[in-house]
């Protein structure tokens, strides 16, 4: 019985050491191939992005010069119009009545005049043989001089009646893109006070945006800062001109004002919202990695994977903006690491790898900060 037991006992420790073993075989396993990029310090663009608001060039306000009921309207919101094109038609006939009070004034100014002309004639003759006195020509001189006043006034009041008439049909100012009418049909019209609509040419186009102080850190503003300003839904952009820097940070908001104006185009129209990028100087020696090789940790940094004597080392990085399908680290990494560039949700710190020697990266997801 007892050398049963012994025997029970060393077949128990057999197994153990043999599945001691099998553990320290599974522990050893092969180093992991992956491929890698070695880092080489560069030059380039330091960007900010942030979001802005399309705007005319020349945005003109279309205001009537008369008064009175608005009897029709002429065009289509958002739509193009030309210069002299009519817009919006305010009753004309009180302005017609006025233009035919003017005519007729005018004509009675006109027959005031023939008569003391006729008068003034006369009286010039009869002076030379005295048939006349003095007081009577002098007289006759001064109705022919009124008379000429009163015609020259009464067709200045006929020229006015017109104009008055002639802008109770409001015509667009110049070429471009209609806004939206800010009065119905009915509404009554106050000369010069009423905004009926706004014009804006969406050839001359301008964005005004807003950048973080934060960001405005070690930053170079000058008018030469390149400007990106990307069509909606697309990955496309346009080049834009910075023609508008503010010289004071928003108290409230904590951001600088800025514009700049964009080229002739078609893609875009007055008051779109549109993503902007704005280069604020530059980063020396800085690195470029695939944006698929870049951890965000728990804390909220980021980190790399890197060769360093057949291991993976995690090194904590600082980033800049992303370039293109690259992250600019600014540190973290010295020339020739050889950064990770495969193999990353595998990896961890101690881990043993080989390197390949193809350069190919994988496609892993970027993370953004």
């Amino acid at each position: 019985m007892q050398l049963r037991t012994i025997f029970v006992v060393s077949a128990i420790a057999s197994l153990a050491l043999v599945g001691c073993g099998d553990k320290k075989k599974s522990v050893e396993r092969p180093p992991i191939e992956v491929s890698t990029l070695t880092a080489t310090p560069t030059t380039t663009f330091r960007w900010v992005d942030t979001f802005g608001q399309t705007e005319g060039a020349e945005e003109v306000e279309v205001r009537a010069q008369v008064s009175g009921v608005l009897r029709k309207l002429n065009f289509k919101e958002g739509e193009s119009v030309k210069a002299g094109q009519t817009l919006f038609e305010i009753e004309k006939e009180p302005y017609e009545a006025q233009v035919r009070q003017a005519r007729a004034q005018t004509e009675q100014a006109k027959t005031e005049l023939v008569k003391a002309r006729r008068d003034a004639k006369r009286a010039s003759e009869l002076i030379k043989v005295n048939a006349v006195s003095r007081q009577e020509y002098d007289d006759a001189q001064s109705a022919l001089a009124m008379a000429k006043s009163a015609l020259a006034l009464a067709q200045a009041q006929q020229t006015n009646a017109e104009i008055d008439l002639s802008h109770a049909m409001v015509p667009a100012p110049v070429d471009g893109i209609a806004g939206k009418s800010e009065v119905n049909i009915g509404s009554l019209i106050t000369s010069g006070t009423t905004l009926l609509t706004s014009i804006t040419q969406p050839d001359t186009l301008r964005v005004s945006f807003a950048v973080s102080d934060k960001n405005l850190v070690g930053a170079q503003l000058t008018k030469d800062n390149l400007v990106r300003v990307f069509i909606p839904d697309t990955k496309d952009f346009l080049p834009a001109k910075l023609d508008y820097i503010g010289q004071q940070i928003d108290a409230d908001r904590g951001t600088l004002r800025l514009r700049a104006v964009l080229p002739p185009t078609k893609k875009l129209l007055p008051g779109q919202y549109v993503e902007v990028r704005l280069m604020l100087g530059e980063y020396k020696d800085a690195y470029l990695v695939p944006q698929g090789v870049v951890r965000q940790r728990s804390d909220g940094t980021y980190s790399v994977y890197v060769i360093e004597e057949g291991v993976a080392r995690e090194k904590e990085v600082l980033l800049g903006n992303w370039e293109g399908s690259d992250w600019i680290v600014t540190n973290g990494l010295k020339p020739g690491d050889k950064v990770i560039t495969n193999q990353i949700l595998r990896l961890r710190d101690g881990l043993r790898v080989t390197e390949k020697s193809s350069n190919k990266t994988d496609s892993s997801e970027p993370v953004k900060p």
